[in-house]
């Protein structure tokens, strides 16, 4: 049974090797295979600033993956799935739905009827594991580096 255990300052490492492990998404998301010491700080800074919460996905002591999300996002006041990665070499372990379920029954717990994500445009590997849990699209959103294709949940 997995847990979640908050990602602090002295544990950023960890955040790195689970994040630099996803090299496919760090090309997409960042254009390049790893991330710096000082991109993975202004990541975990920046979860911090928005108010959203950064665990680590822990199975026996062992961070197997990390999961960010608002509460509240303050532009529609709905919960937001900013981040669910399982380090590469525990991937098609089922951890990442375990870790969904969680989020999910976390979520209904304290009253929220659904939830929303956004996958960046060309994830395909992403956007098949949402939608066959049930996201489902609604909005495409052009930013500043990627476009974003965004998908909510009813619980």
């Amino acid at each position: 049974m997995i847990e979640f255990q908050p990602v602090t300052h002295e544990s950023i490492g960890s955040l790195k090797e689970i994040i630099n492990s996803n090299h496919e998404f760090n090309i997409l998301s960042e254009g390049h295979l790893e991330l710096t010491d000082e991109e993975i700080l202004e990541m975990y800074e920046s979860s911090k600033s928005q108010g959203a919460v950064m665990n680590f996905v822990v199975d026996g002591g062992q961070s197997v993956g990390v999961i960010d999300y608002l509460m509240e996002n303050p532009s529609d006041k709905m919960p937001w799935l900013g981040l669910l990665m399982v380090h590469s070499d525990y991937q098609g372990q089922g951890y990442a739905v375990e870790a969904l379920k969680k989020y999910e029954m976390l979520m209904r717990d304290r009253g929220k009827q659904r939830v929303r994500l956004g996958v960046i445009k060309g994830n395909d590997h992403a956007l098949k594991f949402w939608t066959n849990r049930g996201f489902t699209f609604y909005e495409e959103k052009i930013g500043d580096k990627w476009t974003v294709l965004c998908f909510e949940k009813l619980l």
